[in-house]
This record gives structure tokens, C-alpha cells and sequence, in this order.
């Protein structure tokens, strides 16, 4: 029993932690540094963990105790979603434009380039 709230608080305050990481990250990804991006992934791997060991413990009857904790999370998580979904969406567009920008420049990469000759020397005077 002590072990689910232990586990259960731990899961809270990494959920916190999420919150807070993910209410620093600019809209714009061409602003956010890397390392704040590595930190939230790093946030949500360690709460996966948390949520496999709680998972491992079983689900059965919660106490009072647990319950108030869980209702902390879950108003956590409703604050942490359109956050979330935020980044997400800009992560997506960012990807796209990375796309975008390489098919493009991938185009026009033979336009400025003089024909090869094999090595050998033409000489076009006549």
C-alpha cells in the first residue's frame, strides 16, 4: 500500500515537472533549445517507468489517500494536454517545412552545376 502511494506521488510530481518543462517551450521551435526538448522527453521517459511499475503493483482498491492524489494528476493532465498538443502541432509543422525545404533545394541543386565532361577536355572553338 505504501509502495502505490509512494509510486503515486512520484508519478504526480513528474507530472508537475512535465507541466512546468512544457510551459517553457516556445511555440516557435526555431526558438526552443534542444536541450529543453531533450529535458521533456527525458521527463516522460522516466514517468513511463513510473506508470509500468504502478502497473505492476496492480490497480485493486484505492484509498482515500491514493484518490486524492489521482485527482491531483488527473487535473494535472488536463492543464499539461493543450500544452501538449501545442508542441506537437509545431513539432509537425517544423518537420513539414524541414521537408518542404529539402525537396525544394534538392531541385534546383543540378540548375547551378556545369556539365561533367568525364574528365576530358572539350575544346568548342572551331
Amino acid at each position: 500500500m505504501e509502495k502505490r502511494i509512494d509510486g503515486l506521488t512520484e508519478f504526480l510530481a513528474q507530472t508537475q515537472a512535465i507541466y512546468e518543462q512544457a510551459q517553457l517551450i516556445d511555440s516557435d521551435m526555431d526558438k526552443n533549445e534542444l536541450a529543453a526538448l531533450e529535458r521533456l522527453q527525458e521527463l516522460f521517459d522516466s514517468r513511463q517507468e513510473t506508470i509500468e511499475t504502478l502497473a505492476a503493483q496492480g490497480t485493486g482498491e484505492w484509498s482515500a489517500d491514493e484518490r486524492a492524489i489521482i485527482t491531483e494528476i488527473q487535473q494535472t493532465e488536463l492543464q499539461l494536454q493543450p500544452l501538449m498538443q501545442t508542441v506537437q502541432k509545431q513539432f509537425s509543422a517544423q518537420m513539414t517545412r524541414l521537408g518542404q525545404t529539402r525537396k525544394v533545394s534538392g531541385q534546383y541543386a543540378g540548375a547551378y552545376r556545369q556539365p561533367t565532361s568525364g574528365g576530358s577536355f572539350i575544346d568548342q572553338r572551331k
